[in-house]
């Protein structure tokens, strides 16, 4: 069994009914993912380029993938046309929601005290 990076957060995200652990991307795969999303979206680039762009995407999703076994479980699912986009992407959304909830709570200010 592979023990993920201590220094990066994991996350266990559920698909098709297996949990997978999940580690969280560096900040420089995730310039690179929004560099290549862009790209898919420009109409002057060719489709050679475009289709290197997403085998980038999908290179670096699958390096989340802490177990082996995990990836080639999602890899099969794939190859079969079982498994969609928004579900991969979930390996990222995942960060930004429970994220959210460990943010400390801000205390706000007293309030005002009435002096006779």
């Amino acid at each position: 069994m592979t023990t993920p990076d201590p220094g990066r957060k994991t996350r266990i995200v559920k698909v098709r009914d297996r949990n997978i652990v999940i580690r969280q991307l560096v900040d420089a795969q995730m310039m690179l993912m929004a560099r290549e999303a862009r790209v898919l979206q420009r109409d002057d680039m060719s489709t050679d380029r475009k289709i290197d762009g997403v085998d980038r995407m999908f290179r670096i999703l699958q390096s989340a993938v802490v177990q082996p076994e995990d990836r080639e479980f999602l890899d099969e699912l794939i190859i079969i046309g079982d498994l969609d986009i928004k579900e991969l992407m979930s390996f990222i959304t995942v960060f930004n929601e429970l994220d959210e909830d460990d943010k400390p709570r801000v205390r706000r200010g007293r309030p005002p005290v009435k002096r006779s």
